[in-house]
């Protein structure tokens, strides 16, 4: 392939989403709370209060924060029917942690938390990841995320994981914006000290972040970075607006298993806070799936025996 050819092709490649770049965040925005853009698609106006008991065994409608503003949130892993209940839904753990926990904007006192043993069925796999989904009203064009790891225990970071967008939820119709696939922490993205701290992702550099974002999320980022530059984008500018996104956790610093060696720190996942930036565009209409046709049931020929062949025409004597 001719040099130019082979540019063409890559910008091509990039700019449909096909290819993620390396993992390796640019901006760390510091820790805390205070560390958050604020103001993200899940929480436009910042009016989400993050307090309150998320461990009672009450409904998704009963629990659900007064002030959200988004469609539905579904998550994974949930207690089976018949099970100790666990967490029973997104927004409902029993140790108070709960799946929603990383869109209630308090990441110091809210994380989600999973136990590999206690919950967690051994841990998270690429055949059955950890995920957290949120549905929004309007479709977006994602132009950059954040994420906060939770305040301590570092092995519970995610490891090889991935945000991703669709418009139907479904479970087989999602798509990569952007994939971690870490084999250590230099190779990843979160770091082990400080704890806390928020990462930011971006589609863009500093050169075309105006042209990128919207105003009021190019004001706010212009306040935190307080000078800093983007040297480089972490994901490829989107040329899909999706209404889902979900974060998909495939693998944490510390190893699978139902084993616990110290009960005050049991193995298992843990994430304080996700934002989600974007500009808001036209969804794709969801394809419709193509029921699979029935099997075809065997036709009887009364006409045939048992034995398989056919009786006389003739009377019997």
């Amino acid at each position: 392939m001719k040099p130019a050819m082979f540019r063409s092709a890559l910008v091509a490649a990039l700019l449909s989403g096909a290819i993620c770049l390396p993992a390796g965040a640019s901006v760390r925005m510091g820790t805390g709370n205070d560390a958050l853009l604020g103001g993200d698609l899940s929480d436009p106006q910042d009016k989400l209060d993050g307090s309150g008991d998320y461990s009672a065994g009450k409904t998704e409608a009963e629990m659900r924060p007064a002030a959200a503003t988004w469609v539905k949130i579904t998550c994974a892993p949930l207690s089976p029917p018949g099970s100790a209940p666990y967490a029973i839904h997104p927004y409902q753990n029993w140790q108070n942690q709960p799946a929603c926990s990383i869109f209630l904007n308090r990441p110091a006192e809210k994380v989600w938390y999973v136990g590999f043993k206690d919950g967690g069925m051994g841990g998270p796999t690429e055949e059955a990841p950890y995920f957290t989904a949120i549905q929004l009203k309007n479709a977006y064009k994602l132009t950059h995320f954040t994420l906060t790891t939770a305040g301590n225990m570092p092995d519970r970071d995610p490891k090889s994981w991935a945000l991703q967008g669709s418009n139907s939820g479904d479970e087989d119709d999602w798509t990569d914006i952007y994939r971690c696939k870490a084999s250590d922490r230099s190779g990843g993205s979160l770091r082990e000290a400080p704890r806390n701290e928020t990462t930011l992702y971006v589609s863009f550099n500093s050169a075309t972040m105006d042209k990128t974002v919207t105003p009021a999320d190019a004001k706010k980022l212009t306040a935190k970075l307080k000078g800093l530059k983007i040297s480089r984008a972490d994901f490829a500018p989107q040329t899909q607006a999706y209404t889902w996104f979900r974060i998909v956790i495939y693998s944490c610093y510390n190893p699978n298993g139902m084993d616990v060696a110290d009960f005050n720190h049991p193995p298992g996942f843990q994430l304080g806070q996700l934002e989600l930036f974007g500009v808001q565009g036209q969804a794709e209409a969801a394809k419709p799936k193509v029921p699979e046709a029935p099997a075809q049931a065997p036709v009887f020929d009364s006409s045939v025996s048992r034995r398989g062949s056919r009786p006389s025409s003739g009377t019997a004597t």
